[in-house]
């Protein structure tokens, strides 16, 4: 049965719906779409009501994005939208299905961060380390001290600076401190960033990525001042898109995205939980004789950031930034697949273990408005040993490459190193369908593996056809 905007629509008995499932979580710098091949309608009256007789030319072109449901032996199947393409009292109505996933954030999809209203902060007097929303819990932004000699250029001594920013004094040890003369530079949570996001576009963003102890601190680095004593947001953001900025901390943490077009909900999770969580679903009574196995030949990983080369500390890429690699394996499979991360993170000062960067920062003083910063990640660590602190370290999470290998990519790393490829076809029901999750892995005769595309015709007639990754 399918229904569109709650509606039953009439599909002949014989006709079934062709379904490309597709694995979101295996790509890193794009969100794939499943597809489906949705048979013409016919132009009986139920339907012509369904669609409100739009193949009548005095129907005029409005034509809306129809909810899409797909229910089989009482299961759900899927859920999206319906586009209505073509109409014909004589051939039907044609359409096609779609997730929804390029529109997720509406209007907002494409902007990059630093074109959107965010709104402004007044900035507190005095300054505080933290910022925090009107909830007294919600962190939105803080003010780390980090050192930078050349934010002012030649003209740091004119202008008194002493090669901090956000200097602090601290006036009572461990407990009481403040900012003194420097440039004033907020750095932003991404919790609090994907929350407003959330609260912009419409969408709802959740997840252990948001709440774990560590990369809740995440915050986002940034070379901007502030000057009139109003902090507008979208100047100390990186411009990437709504849909960069969570594809590039996908690359960081090695996270994973569950989209739902229709509630207009975004869970983050980690995907290294996935890869190490025990084997739940078992297909092997369900599998067919024969199959057709291949090599990966990519049983590599490089983890490569792209350092800001305006940092002259950081620019020629110093052992703690420099790629990551994994080791050979043997036989003559060694091809790399490269991860181009582009935040970056900062080094630390071995004097003061405050955070270091050597350029020049973006202000109005001295025509410095347009002076570029590239995206970087530091953890916030709070007031601590004299000074506010962010840094590339919390806990035992660094956001360096071999770091990041060592603690987000460790399981996809052995996993790409002994991963094969199997073809197989399966005699499955709407119940299999409707439970798939692409986040569990499947056990089929003694091998633990990951689907990543389910072929299949609802409803079912014949067998399913799985592309599944081995080696897990």
């Amino acid at each position: 049965m399918i229904r569109l905007n709650g509606f039953e629509v009439y599909v002949p008995a014989k006709q079934s719906i062709n379904y490309q499932l597709v694995n979101p979580h295996l790509l890193y710098d794009q969100i794939p779409s499943s597809q489906a091949e949705i048979p013409t309608f016919p132009a009986v009256r139920t339907n012509r009501a369904i669609f409100d007789y739009w193949e009548e030319p005095q129907a005029g072109s409005f034509l809306p994005e129809m909810h899409y449901e797909h229910f089989e032996g009482g299961e759900l199947i899927r859920e999206g939208f319906f586009l209505l393409t073509e109409a014909s009292l004589e051939t039907g109505y044609k359409g096609a299905f779609t997730d929804r996933l390029g529109l997720f954030f509406g209007d907002y999809q494409n902007l990059s961060l630093q074109e959107i209203d965010f709104g402004n902060l007044p900035l507190e007097t005095p300054v505080l380390p933290e910022m925090l929303d009107v909830d007294g819990i919600t962190k939105i932004c803080c003010f780390p001290t980090i050192i930078n000699e050349s934010f002012y250029g030649s003209n740091g001594p004119a202008a008194s600076y002493a090669g901090r920013i956000n200097d602090y004094l601290q006036t009572v040890p461990e407990t009481e401190g403040e900012y003194v003369d420097s440039p004033v530079v907020p750095m932003f949570f991404v919790g609090w960033v994907l929350e407003r996001i959330g609260q912009i576009t419409g969408t709802k963003i959740t997840g252990s990525f948001l709440t774990h102890p560590v990369w809740s601190k995440l915050i986002l680095a940034n070379l901007r001042e502030v000057e009139n004593g109003q902090i507008t947001v979208k100047n100390h953001l990186p411009p990437f898109s709504i849909t960069g900025l969570i594809l590039e901390l996908r690359k960081i943490a090695n996270l994973k995205f569950d989209f739902n077009s229709v509630e207009k909900t975004l869970k983050i999770d980690f995907w290294e939980d996935c890869l190490a969580a025990p084997t739940q679903v078992d297909w092997s009574n369900k599998a067919t004789f024969g199959e057709n196995k291949t090599p990966e030949n990519n049983t590599r990983i490089q983890l490569s950031m792209i350092v800001d080369g305006n940092d002259a500390i950081a620019k020629d890429k110093p052992a703690l930034l420099q790629d990551y690699i994994s080791q050979e394996v043997p036989g003559s499979r060694n091809g790399i697949a490269k991860l181009d991360m582009r935040f970056s993170t900062m080094l630390t000062d071995p004097e003061t273990g405050l955070a270091i960067c050597k350029q020049e920062g973006q202000s109005s003083q001295f025509a410095q408005d347009a002076k570029p910063w590239g995206p970087r990640l530091l953890f916030w660590h709070g007031v601590s040993d004299l000074f506010p602190r962010a840094l590339p370290t919390l806990g035992t999470i660094s956001l360096f490459p071999a770091s990041l290998a060592a603690t987000c990519w460790k399981e996809t790393i052995a996993l790409r190193k002994r991963s094969f490829y199997l073809k197989k076809e399966f005699i499955i029901t709407e119940t299999d369908i409707a439970k798939l999750d692409f986040g569990n892995k499947c056990h089929v005769d003694g091998v633990d593996y990951i689907i990543a595309q389910l072929n299949v015709g609802v409803p079912v007639k014949g067998t399913a056809q799985a592309l599944l990754i081995g080696g897990i």
